[in-house]
């Protein structure tokens, strides 16, 4: 005989009903007869109201005209107590005996009543009394995202600085828009013009701002992001810029294994690539600097760009590891786990800081792939903006000595020194006079004079190559002089390493258009095939010497391929 648990796990809903006619029952049956109700009326209308409580159901008997009548004749609401007769309702008198509840379930029950619900705009006028919380929509209108930040607020003063006051904010978001769309967010005010140390393998962005929006497919990134290689052989480059970056990849007529992939970027470029061969020295571990690509000695590099690679193995940064670098006066050390020697083959490549010119970047990076074949376009191409100069004022005079130099830039060299209305002590000036046979040579001006006098900038040019060397410094600055130069062979050989010149910048412009495919011949054997070209101007003030900037590049492969991983 099966138990009453049994029962009441096979059949739940016939067990709740069961316990509650045998509840009813058993107060029925405690209440006795004070529980039954008799009303006698005369019949006037089709509806008449019974009782205030409700009536237990099926526990009525309808007297009319001294006679039961017949459940056809009649409808009763038990839980509002109400009897209806049924046309044609019948006339004369009417008698209902029922049994009812303690209670009445037509009944309306609340905790407070709804007059203390106050309108928002009597909320100020009576503060204390109950009003519903009204739920706050969420950002984005999804409940499903993260969100961690700061604002801070600060106020600085002191007896030598006016009173400052400086706001930040930091704003993290991460989680899910809608059911497909699904959100990471860095957002900040801060302009913090530091960098981070480069001792550790982690570094922590100080201004990484972006937002970047993706689902299973595809992916579009806002703000700062690295650009890296895609797909081929000659398409290699590590960027960071900021801007604007989208990738896809769709099946193509429903089928995974045939997909069209799409890479679409536009950006500012936060820097310039550059890539140094240095020569080790024999238990020298460093610090060994790093210049810019036209030899600049005092660059910034960039956080986090730089690869080192030595003996054509990439390092890793940190003090437990392989190298560290200071990012502000770029200068590499090599810890103990790497002992440099003369007969190291070291390179780095990394970004710096090259403000001369506003600087766009532009890359797509489309194709098809199958389970055998692929086909696949890389465009990448990063330019100067030549009317929008940055660092340098370039004048009508600049502009003609950059279109005469063509993509020889040592030959780009423009004088540097400027007239002034007068004599100032506060200022290194100088004169022009004759000296030894040599014309328009720089003296410093010592005290006024009739003669004019000129503000010169000097450049270090190398030894041998100029006419000045340093002096010494004074109150006002670094003070120069003109060191006559020897006469060999009827020739002048300089003496000194400065001149009254500076080197100007040219814009440039870098391209590349690559187009390449891979064949599966094999379940061992695997065909490359890769053909483009590249553009590389080195002066886009000037139209000389641009025979040389288009080359051709193509390669073809065949190499073993793992047919596991196909």
């Amino acid at each position: 005989m099966p138990t009453l648990g049994e029962v009441a796990k096979k059949y739940p809903r016939q067990v709740v009903l069961f316990v509650w006619v045998l509840l009813t029952s058993a107060h029925a049956l405690g209440q006795g007869a004070d529980n039954l109700r008799s009303k006698s009326f005369e019949i006037l209308s089709d509806t008449t109201s019974l009782d205030t409580l409700s009536i237990v159901p099926e526990s009525e008997i309808v007297y009319l005209n001294g006679e039961i009548t017949d459940t056809s004749r009649y409808e009763i609401d038990y839980s509002a107590a109400i009897i209806t007769w049924k046309a044609p309702f019948p006339k004369g008198e009417a008698e209902v005996k029922y049994r009812v509840f303690s209670f009445s379930f037509s009944d309306v029950y609340m905790r407070r009543s709804m007059e203390l619900i106050q309108p928002d705009e009597e909320y100020l006028a009576e503060p204390y009394t109950y009003r519903p919380q009204a739920e706050q929509e969420s950002l984005f209108g999804s409940s499903q995202l993260n969100k961690t930040g700061s604002i801070s607020r600060g106020v600085g003063f002191g007896n030598a600085q006016d009173l400052t006051v400086n706001s930040t904010l930091s704003l993290q978001l991460n989680g899910q828009i809608n059911d497909r769309i699904s959100i990471v967010a860095s957002i900040t005010d801060d302009n913090i013009p530091i960098q981070p140390e480069g001792n550790t393998a982690t570094l922590q962005e100080f201004d990484q701002v972006y937002i970047q929006l993706f689902d299973d497919r595809s992916k579009l990134t806002a703000g700062d992001f690295f650009l890296s290689r895609p797909t081929g052989y000659f398409t290699n480059y590590y960027k960071r810029g900021q801007g604007a970056t989208f990738s896809t990849r769709q099946p193509l007529g429903g089928d995974e294994e045939k997909a069209l992939f799409t890479e679409t970027s536009a950006a500012l470029s936060r820097g310039k690539f550059a890539r140094n061969i240095i020569t080790g020295q024999e238990g020298n571990q460093g610090p060994y600097p790093l210049r810019g690509n036209e030899n600049e000695l005092f660059i910034i590099v960039l956080a986090g760009t730089e690869r080192v690679f030595i003996d054509g193995r990439e390092m890793q940064r940190g003090q437990e590891n392989d190298y560290v670098i200071d990012y502000n006066t770029s200068e590499i050390t090599f810890t103990a786990n790497q002992l440099i020697n003369k007969d190291k083959r070291i390179a780095v490549e990394f970004q710096y800081t090259d403000a001369n010119y506003a600087r766009s970047m532009v890359q797509t990076s489309t194709g098809i792939e199958t389970e055998k074949f692929s086909f696949y376009v890389n465009f990448f191409s990063e330019q100067d903006a030549k009317n929008q100069p940055l660092q340098q004022e370039l004048t009508d005079d600049d502009r003609r000595i950059l279109d005469a130099a063509g993509d020889d830039i040592s030959m780009a060299i423009a004088p540097s020194f400027q007239q002034v209305a007068e004599f100032n002590n506060s200022q290194v000036l100088y004169q022009l006079t004759d000296s030894l046979g040599f014309d328009s040579v720089f003296v410093r001006a010592v005290a006024d004079t009739e003669a004019a006098v000129f503000q010169v900038n000097f450049s270090e040019v190398g030894q041998g190559q100029g006419d000045y060397v340093q002096e010494g410094f004074d109150a006002t600055g670094r003070v120069f002089k003109w060191v006559a130069p020897d006469v060999t062979g009827g020739e002048p050989v300089r003496q000194g390493n400065y001149a009254p010149v500076r080197q100007l910048v040219a814009p440039r412009q870098n391209q590349m258009l690559m187009i390449g495919g891979t064949m599966k011949l094999t379940e061992r054997t695997l065909a490359k095939v890769e053909a483009g070209f590249s553009n590389q101007d080195r002066n886009t003030f000037s139209e000389r010497n641009n025979e040389n900037n288009v080359w051709n590049r193509s390669a073809k492969t065949f190499s073993p391929s793992n047919p596991t991983a196909m």
